[in-house]
């Protein structure tokens, strides 16, 4: 699974990839999660088709264009791509259409960005939608939900905290975790 933003996608690195996936027929999910903006810029102005799922038939692999606000429809087109990749059947891009809420750095006063657009995209926001789905469909009732984003609440405070307390990592270990371990890579 690679998993990037819309900007990525205007890059060598990302066709490159996508390229070789398909020449060599390898069991990758491109996962793109596209929110409409590659920093400040309109993926409209830094691509000529409509969707990144668009430019998967240049590398004659499937492309899929999913509500990625949706997490059942995300969680299926998802499955779909890894389940085709560990069959042997090659990569596929799956482009998760979102919204970024926020600027994409502190302080981002989203000038760019259409007022309504912005206004539209946080009357759709993903977790108040699929919570009022959940209910409207009767899987949870009210209770349950308070009690759910009161332990989501409580999982998050704990771990801000321990990062916190916990001891910064040594400086040797900067790259650890970063590439695979040429040891343990099957020749």
């Amino acid at each position: 699974m690679a998993s990037f933003g819309d900007g990525a996608t205007g890059t060598g690195a990302f066709h490159e990839a996508v390229n070789l996936a398909a020449l060599w027929h390898l069991p990758v999910v491109f996962c793109c999660q596209n929110n409409r903006y590659a920093e400040m810029t309109p993926t409209a102005h830094a691509q000529p088709v409509e969707n990144v799922a668009d430019r998967a038939p240049g590398y004659a692999i499937p492309g899929v264009t999913v509500d990625g606000n949706d997490p059942d429809g995300t969680h299926l087109a998802l499955d779909r791509a890894v389940r085709r990749a560990r069959s042997g059947g090659g990569p596929t891009l799956v482009e998760c259409t979102t919204f970024r809420l926020h600027g994409h750095y502190f302080g981002d006063p989203m000038r760019y960005l259409p007022k309504a657009e912005l206004e539209a995209a946080r009357a759709a926001e993903p977790l108040a939608r699929y919570r009022n789905r959940l209910l409207d469909e009767g899987v949870l009732d009210a209770a349950e939900v308070a009690e759910l984003e009161q332990q989501a609440a409580e999982q998050v405070e704990e771990a801000f905290t321990a990062a916190l307390a916990a001891d910064p990592p040594a400086a040797g270990d900067a790259g650890r975790y970063v590439y695979a371990d040429p040891a343990g890579v099957p020749a």
